[in-house]
């Protein structure tokens, strides 16, 4: 037992070492073809490619509600933030315009699909209606208009439609995901796939893209945020915000009102925002208050979210607070265990793809090695907590090597 003890303490000893290092990781910046893009996320995108090849989509879909089309749009969403800033005739580009195609095929099949009913009013919901639509109008910005299929102009132009008309008819700005129930986040990606249908497009748009911030400031929560549920019929909130959902929100109502997000961010910063052991972390619910997780919050550890984190990672480079970026950024670098294996890079081991795409989708984010611009050491604090327990753990291990007095 003692030696037992010994080999544990080794193990706690190097976790400890390997957490303070790893929390100085830097993404690489490579040049192929003349153009800098970002190594690390490109490996993440050959690991998602394999996974989903293998059948994830389906896999996630067992264990989430939206999994398939989650998990397929983030792919998407990834590869788009990778290439965007990419000319149209690198490899890369070429690779990452076929790549959101695969994407979108898999959303509008039977196996996209099945979940969502056809029959509500905005056919298949605003999750799916949502996500599917912004991931389209993103492939429709990252191309010249002359290489746009007009098959995939047509079907993003009657979704921007079909979503304008749900929304004038409705009494409320939220229009349903499923019968009776509805999320404000999956409201966002409708909103803003109208947003890319007019940056790309006539404006036909304007009025209901300036009308809804408008609606929504009615319908705040106790705290003056965007609700994480809402009831169906009025739109007021039935469960107030959360930090999965906060975050996700935040990420796309940028798109659409930069001055309500930044009103948003202040409480959602102070509310949310927390630390724990002198790193960074997203509050899964607001500060001074306590509950549970679920399947979409992702573990929750002392109060903080997985999820809330790995999204609101992007919030904050939106922000520019790139302090708080690279805390989360590097935090979950180092608890995900980030690791590259024949040029594939997973987290968690690969073991759960969805985590992968989140993290992905944050990580793409970042576009140049000089981005992130950080003055301060943030880890000071987590290094002197951790020597403070490698005193301890050291001190344990000589008192086990001391021979007992015969």
């Amino acid at each position: 037992m003692k030696h037992i003890f010994k080999y544990l303490l080794f193990l706690l000893i190097g976790f400890l070492i390997y957490l303070n290092c790893s929390l100085y990781y830097k993404p690489q910046f490579v040049k192929i073809e003349n153009e800098v893009v970002n190594k690390e996320v490109y490996h993440q995108l050959q690991f998602l490619n394999t996974a989903l090849q293998n059948g994830a989509g389906k896999k996630m879909q067992q264990l989430f509600p939206e999994g398939f089309v989650f998990i397929n749009a983030l792919y998407g969403l990834s590869w788009y933030e990778l290439i965007s800033e990419l000319p149209t005739d690198a490899a890369i580009y070429k690779e990452g315009i076929t790549q959101i195609r695969f994407a979108l095929n898999e959303i509008n099949s039977s196996n996209g699909k099945r979940t969502f009913d056809e029959n509500l009013p905005l056919s298949y919901g605003a999750f799916y209606k949502g996500w599917s639509n912004y991931l389209l109008g993103k492939l429709l910005e990252v191309q010249p208009q002359e290489t746009q299929s007009k098959t995939e102009e047509d079907l993003f132009i009657s979704n921007c439609k079909e979503i304008a008309t749900a929304l004038n008819n409705s009494n409320t700005p939220f229009l349903e995901s499923y019968h009776k129930q509805a999320w404000p986040a999956d409201m966002l990606l409708c909103i803003a796939s109208l947003n890319i249908h007019d940056n790309i497009f006539a404006n036909n748009y304007e009025t209901e893209i300036t009308k809804w911030p408008t609606a929504i400031k009615e319908r705040v929560d106790i705290n003056g945020l965007i609700p994480h549920k809402v009831d169906a019929e009025t739109g007021y909130s039935i469960e107030d915000a959360r930090g999965n959902s906060q975050s996700l929100i935040l990420n796309f109502l940028f798109e659409i009102d930069a001055d309500f997000t930044k009103q948003q961010f202040k409480k959602y910063d102070r509310l949310f925002s927390d630390s724990r052991f002198g790193l960074s972390g997203i509050r899964q619910y607001p500060s001074g208050i306590k509950g549970g997780g679920d399947i979409d919050s992702g573990p929750i550890i002392f109060g903080i979210g997985g999820a809330a984190s790995i999204v609101g990672q992007r919030v904050y480079a939106q922000q520019n607070d790139w302090a708080t970026y690279e805390g989360l950024r590097n935090s979950i670098e180092s608890f995900g265990f980030g690791l590259t294996i024949n040029k594939k890079k997973r987290y968690i081991f690969g073991q759960l793809p969805m985590a992968d795409a989140f993290i992905c989708w944050s990580n793409a984010i970042e576009k140049t090695s000089d981005q992130v611009k950080v003055t301060t050491n943030w880890r000071i604090m987590f290094h002197l907590y951790s020597a403070f327990v490698l005193a301890v753990l050291f001190l344990i291990f000589k008192l086990l090597k001391t021979k007992p007095v015969s």
